[in-house]
């Protein structure tokens, strides 16, 4: 309903006070969709599908992003890596298979002086250049033994396994009178196991002198009789 005003200064017709409130709140109920329809658009809607994404895809919601962490999380717990072996186990993998070849020419049907040969060929390669991975490995176990004392037993076991395969055959040798019948088979197997250690440091410095194979046969020479 309209009314004049009440001065009659001819302003034209006047809305009834009601009638503006109501058109403002209608307005501000307008303008309030409107801003929620754009929040709405600015956020991604999760209930309703993405224009620009197509009509099948969806916008991935909060819930949706922290499942998919969760499962790259787990499938990361799975994954094991090999276990990298300590520095013992690593040298006493790779003594073994010579310690064993030693065992079985101590034990072998040969005479005494091609068990010997044979043996010290088995040693002087392993600790020489013909075995670098093994030789790497004694090297640093060496180093090692000082605050390791799994690779200080180790290397202890190591050498007695050596020195008696060495021993048995040259106490079979002596009693067999192949070798000195004076000679002392502990100290001489001891010497031998030095000898060849030795060969290991002079490889580590670009070789020596002496060769393996001029200290294996100086040994067969001082060991074997000329009887």
């Amino acid at each position: 309903m309209l009314c004049e005003p009440p001065d009659g200064h001819g302003l034209g017709p006047v809305r009834p006070r009601r009638a503006i409130q109501r058109r403002r709140r209608q307005g501000r109920r307008s303008n309030g969709g409107q801003a929620s329809a754009l929040v709405e658009r600015a956020c991604g809607d999760s209930s309703a599908p993405s224009r620009e994404r197509g009509a099948g895809e969806r916008t991935p919601t909060r819930a949706r992003l922290r499942e998919s962490y969760d499962r790259d999380m787990k499938r990361k717990r799975r994954r094991r890596l090999a276990p990298v072996p300590s520095p013992a186990a690593s040298l006493e993998q790779r003594a073994l298979p010579i310690v064993s070849e030693l065992a079985r020419v101590a034990k072998g049907s040969d005479p005494p002086r091609v068990k010997l040969e044979g043996a010290m060929e088995i040693l002087f390669g392993a600790y020489g250049e013909s075995d670098l991975e093994f030789s790497g490995l004694f090297l640093t176990g060496w180093l090692r033994a000082r605050e390791d004392k799994q690779v200080k037993l180790t290397l202890a076991w190591q050498r007695e396994q050596i020195r008696l395969s060495l021993q048995d055959i040259l106490t079979e040798g002596a009693a067999s009178g192949a070798f000195h019948a004076d000679l002392d088979p502990g100290a001489v197997a001891a010497v031998i196991l030095g000898v060849a250690e030795g060969c290991l440091l002079q490889g580590a410095t670009q070789g020596g002198p002496v060769t393996a194979e001029q200290l294996l046969r100086t040994l067969l020479w001082l060991v074997v009789s000329e009887a």
